[in-house]
């Protein structure tokens, strides 16, 4: 489109393909800058969605260790990934919902 820009003779309101092309091409551009800006607002959405859950997923990363090394005390003491989502769904279930 450009090349035809710059390599029309006259008058260039007279090349009708030229002026349909240059009005579907403004169009699109609009639909793409509506569509960026919704697609800033859903990333913002989605980073205070992220930051409400990660002090919840920095507490459950540290029971989990917690509880994964406490075989080195006493080997009774060896929990599977099984016993550590148990322990944490009834943690879940005590408080009813998740506070941050």
């Amino acid at each position: 489109m450009l090349n035809r820009l710059a390599n029309a003779s006259g008058d260039i309101l007279a090349d009708t393909d030229l002026i349909e092309n240059l009005e579907k091409t403004k169009k699109t551009a609009l639909e793409i800058e509506k569509k960026v800006a919704v697609a800033k607002e859903t990333a913002v959405s989605i980073d205070a969605a992220r930051e409400a859950y990660r002090a919840v997923a920095s507490r459950s990363s540290m029971l989990y260790f917690l509880l994964n090394s406490l075989w080195k005390i006493d080997n009774m003491y060896h929990y599977s990934l099984k016993a550590f989502t148990t322990v944490f769904y009834r943690a879940i279930d005590r408080t009813g919902t998740i506070r941050c």
